[in-house]
């Protein structure tokens, strides 16, 4: 249980570091179309590294769900907003406004609370239909997102954040439904390959939705949705906090998700940029 915890905690370290990492490298990608967004990104070390931080958030997440429930873990995902906005004042010199501060404040609350409703729990049993579905779901999400990338009309940056969310969101749901993790078994496990797909989904659905999206709503929409969706697909599929401790339990996850929404801008390319950029001189 504690070591689940902690590694709740080391993923919402490496998903909000890798936010920065990722939207200043959107930022200055050039706006040539999904191939030439991605060919960008993939010769950026900062977007390379914050893949990086990601692969590492996303096996400390898998640590975690599989002990804890879903709701536990996306509430940590979505307090990375929190990691990222630290880090963007520490480092960047973003300023914290008054009522961003009292986010952090409550982003920490709503964890412990989080934490202190969840009960331990194992990989969620479910018949192998159900791993079939969320492949499924993983592949029309994929052609989706595909489809719109191609498009002749710019797709809305919130659309694209929604179906990064839900490909996150699914990602986490088959990491819950995942059978023992031994090999050769997993290569037989349709959760396994949901899990995949689904996280190129989501990474791609963000890197566009950045790009598209010049406002806050596309972070906003894309934590919102994952940290929704991933929840209640894992109480779908059994998850429940400690006896007598559910009103606890979605008391913290609100105060958390919504704390960590009043600080999306922080993962937005253009607050990214703005604080890389020199303040202009003072004259006079």
């Amino acid at each position: 249980m504690v070591l689940a915890v902690l590694a709740v905690a080391g993923a919402a370290l490496c998903y909000g570091t890798a936010a920065v990492l990722q939207a200043a490298a959107v930022a200055r990608a050039a706006r040539t179309g999904l191939t030439g967004l991605l060919g960008g990104l993939a010769r950026d070390p900062r977007y390379v590294g914050g893949l990086a931080l990601v692969g590492g958030g996303f096996l400390l997440s898998l640590v975690a769900v599989r002990a804890l429930p879903l709701f536990v873990v996306q509430a940590g995902r979505a307090s990375s907003l929190g990691v990222t906005a630290v880090l963007a004042a520490v480092l960047l010199g973003t300023r914290l406004r008054r009522h961003e501060v009292g986010a952090l404040g409550g982003v920490a609350v709503g964890l412990v609370a989080v934490a202190l409703a969840a009960a331990p729990q194992g990989p969620a049993e479910v018949p192998d239909g159900v791993r079939w579905a969320v492949l499924g779901a993983a592949v029309l999400l994929a052609a989706v997102t595909l489809a719109l990338a191609r498009s002749g009309t710019a797709p809305t940056g919130a659309a694209l954040a929604v179906l990064a969310g839900c490909g996150f969101g699914l990602l986490s749901l088959g990491a819950r439904v995942l059978r023992p993790i031994t090999v050769p078994g997993v290569l037989s496990d349709p959760s396994a390959y949901a899990i995949g797909l689904a996280g190129v989904v989501g990474l791609v659905a963000g890197a566009l939705a950045l790009q598209h999206g010049s406002v806050v709503t596309v972070s906003t929409t894309m934590v919102a949705t994952e940290a929704v969706l991933g929840s209640l697909l894992g109480v779908a599929v059994g998850d429940r906090p400690a006896d007598g401790l559910g009103g606890l339990a979605v008391a913290g996850f609100v105060v958390t998700v919504g704390s960590a929404l009043l600080l999306a801008r922080f993962a937005t390319p253009e607050a990214v940029a703005a604080a890389e950029e020199p303040e202009p001189a003072l004259h006079g």
